[in-house]
């Protein structure tokens, strides 16, 4: 291991360094914090074509893509993470067109339009005239304001493509996922938008009709009696928006004028989503809501959150002659955890396949010339994809985006108990792959066609033997217990589910013989047929029962803790064979070599598990298994670069990096547009994997101890602060060969 690899700590030398660093507590040296987040601004010096050339901003919950045509107008397209429709789509709220006359945009004339991040705003100089939009931190209403030296004429439009009802048809049934394929005979409706009447007020809504998709789900897979278990979130659900300003007046239904010509205005504009008994109960709702929030607050709400955020973490890192590429890099790593943060503090996960910064499809791909409601896979969630960026989460310190996640499994433990009882007879949990938001299958998952098979058969094989699941959710939770020493959670929420995770195993797999043989099951959705113990499942009961066994005893029962201690003796090994250059792990004990899909479920023993990485005697048995790897995967959820950091594979990781930041769409001009790789534009999990692949890089923990730099390149330079278990923040500086940090115990909450 080199010098840098060398670099570590041990928690216990570190509390007693706290009291000499004290005075240090609140403040970096000057030299450890040399970059600042607005150094990474991104910057246009000329307006946009279309939807594609369009800025995402938002507050966590609601979200914008902002973007000025050419001589035209400013537009923008309003989301939030919970605008579902009846046929379970996520759905933009509309798109907004302000014309201001006469026109700043004009051709030739000066503009510059830059996202400032430190201060969540979005702020375009055109002519003499200044336009921000911002969101409030604290509630979801955005606004606009105006400032220019001469009087202009404002015109604000919501335009809805949503006239009409919709039949979803065929070819746009992939973004309707829980229904795909789509039955000919099924006629799965989603209602118009309404504009409804309101003084000075352009109101609109869509409101959900009825429950015929959750009927049709519970019906089909045989769970009528028990449809308490899962949640229809998407039966009486309206979504909407209200949108005024002091000097506007109605024009009609869907437009706002300004009154004279202005050269100050402001816009406001809130956004809300919920289940409600008539759309007058919604109207209420958004009213409360607007009124909880003004202008100035507004934007000292915004500029307070995100200078926190930007002060919590960082990573800035500077190569030796290549300076466009260490730019790149790090501006790619700000902004990917821009995105996650302007759309991770919702109702539901941040969604892999595009988040809430879709656009027309037919900028991602040219075959589908439908609506900016439609994005590949729909949104149903897959657990692979959902959970990467989540990952990046721990060492950002980005816990309180983790909420939903957490929130959105634990909430449907009852439903994931009722189909192991109901499906295989089992105790306890298990999460399917895939998803709808009822806690079921999607239908087409399940089958649409019972023909020769039991109800309790799901016939995707993709995904129909896939358990890993819930134990990978269940090391998520110990993990985010040993970073933030949230006891509460722990106890209240963890251990609980946890319990249920490891007794669907214990009732299912464990012979007479008291030996574990998890059988049938599939090695994720590569290998499918004759599997027995998949490497997934077994490197995660032991991640997870280790890290039980080192828990300290009085955190949980005692009952529970002889369960976990007499469970982890029945586990079969992680599946490994010789070779002549030694052994390697394999992707099951036992399986027939048939890939059925491009995975390598092998490398799940160094990711996510880490039962191999560069600092334990399985480092080479790792490494062996990596070079040996089938299939190269470094874009959209391929983990190969944490992979090779995890492993210390230090040369390989440079060009790993500019390939994956390289990963942008051609036709979107935001630099965070990744993929659509496997998934759709943005592609979350790919910019979640750039993440980790740096985070890894920089810092790794094993057995209490703290790694610095152990997959970072010898020439570079970098300045971080990261987070370590213990709710430990590292504070790093490395250049020209020479490392510098401290440690602390973060002051913050685990809720900021």
């Amino acid at each position: 291991m080199d010098s840098i690899n060398e670099q570590h700590t041990d928690y216990t030398k570190m509390k007693r360094l706290l009291k000499f660093l004290g005075m240090f507590f609140c403040c970096l040296p000057a030299g450890l914090h040399a970059q600042q987040v607005s150094d990474y601004n991104v910057v246009w010096n000329m307006p946009s074509q279309n939807s594609a050339g369009s800025m995402p901003l938002g507050n966590g919950e609601l979200g914008m893509n902002v973007w000025v045509e050419e001589g035209g107008d400013l537009l923008f397209y309003l989301s939030r993470t919970d605008a579902i429709s009846e046929a379970n789509r996520l759905m933009k709220l509309g798109r907004v067109r302000v014309h201001l006359s006469p026109n700043p945009f004009k051709q030739g004339k000066p503009f510059v339009q830059t996202l400032l991040l430190n201060e969540g705003v979005i702020e375009i100089k055109a002519g003499d005239a200044t336009i921000r939009l911002f969101m409030d931190a604290s509630n979801n209403v955005a606004y606009i304001t105006f400032d220019s030296k001469q009087k202009r004429e404002i015109t604000v439009t919501a335009e809805s493509w949503r006239k009409v009802p919709h039949i979803i048809t065929a070819e746009e049934s992939f973004s309707a996922w829980t229904t795909n394929p789509l039955p000919p005979a099924l006629k799965l409706e989603e209602s118009a938008d309404t504009f409804l009447p309101a003084k000075n007020i352009v109101e609109w809504c869509h409101a959900n009709k009825g429950s015929q998709l959750y009927d049709l789900t519970v019906r089909h897979q045989n769970l009528l009696a028990q449809k308490q278990n899962f949640p229809d979130l998407i039966s009486n659900r309206v979504f909407g928006v209200a949108m005024s300003g002091k000097a506007f007046v109605k024009s009609n239904d869907s437009t706002l004028s300004s009154k004279v010509a202005l050269i100050k205005a402001m816009l406001k504009i809130t956004a809300h989503s919920s289940q409600v008994k008539s759309v007058d109960e919604w109207k209420k709702q958004i009213a409360a809501i607007a009124g909880q929030s003004s202008l100035t607050a507004a934007l000292d709400n915004s500029k307070k959150w995100w200078g926190a955020f930007w002060n919590k973490s960082y990573v800035y890192i500077n190569i030796p002659g290549d300076k466009a590429f260490g730019y790149k890099l790090t501006q790619s790593y700000i902004l990917q955890r821009y995105m996650a943060a302007c759309s991770g503090r919702g109702n539901f996960p941040v969604k892999f396949n595009g988040s809430i910064f879709t656009t027309e499809p037919q900028y991602t791909n040219a075959a589908y010339p439908l609506s900016s409601d439609y994005r590949n896979w729909g949104n149903d969630f897959w657990w692979q994809n959902t959970r990467l960026p989540y990952y990046a989460m721990f060492a950002s310190g980005d816990f309180n985006l983790m909420q939903s996640f957490f929130k959105f499994y634990l909430d449907r433990t009852d439903a994931f108990k009722t189909m192991a009882q109901k499906f295989y007879d089992a105790e306890g949990l298990f999460i399917p792959e895939t998803i709808s938001v009822f806690g079921t299958y999607s239908n087409g998952d399940y089958g649409w066609d019972r023909t020769g098979v039991t109800p309790k058969d799901v016939t995707n094989e993709y995904i129909r033997f896939i358990w890993v699941q819930s134990l990978e959710l269940s090391k998520m939770m110990l993990d985010y217990y040993a970073y933030t020493n949230d006891t509460a959670f722990l106890q209240g929420k963890a251990l609980p589910f946890i319990k249920q995770a490891l007794l669907y195993f214990n009732s299912r797999f464990v012979a007479d013989r008291n030996k574990m043989r998890i059988t049938p099951t599939q090695s994720i959705e590569t290998y499918w047929y004759n599997v027995v113990n998949d490497l997934p499942c077994v490197a995660g009961l032991h991640c997870v029962l280790n890290a039980l066994k080192d828990l300290p005893g009085n955190l949980m029962e005692k009952n529970d803790k002889a369960f976990f201690d007499t469970l982890i003796k029945t586990l079969p090994p992680v599946p490994q064979k010789a070779t002549v250059e030694g052994n390697i792990f394999i992707p099951a004990e036992e399986y027939l070599n048939v890939a059925c899909n491009v995975e390598n479920p092998e490398l799940y023993a160094v990711f996510p598990f880490g039962v191999s990485n560069f600092s334990n005697d399985l480092k080479e048995t790792g490494i062996r298994t990596y070079k040996h790897r089938v299939n190269n995967l470094n874009k959209g959820w391929g983990q190969d670069g944490q992979i090779a950091a995890i492993l210390g594979l230090t040369d390989s990781l440079p060009a790993m990096l500019k390939e994956k930041i390289a990963n942008t769409n051609s036709n979107y001009r935001f630099p965070a547009m990744w993929g659509p790789n496997y998934d759709w534009t943005p592609d979350q999990d790919h910019g979640s994997n750039l993440l980790l692949t740096i985070q890894y890089m920089l810092l790794q923990t094993y057995k209490g101890k703290n790694y610095l730099l152990p997959a970072f390149p010898k020439n570079w330079n970098v300045s971080f602060r990261l987070y370590a278990p213990g709710y430990t923040i590292i504070n790093a500086d490395y250049r020209q060969g020479k490392l510098s940090y401290r440690e602390q115990i973060s002051v913050l909450k685990q809720t900021e």
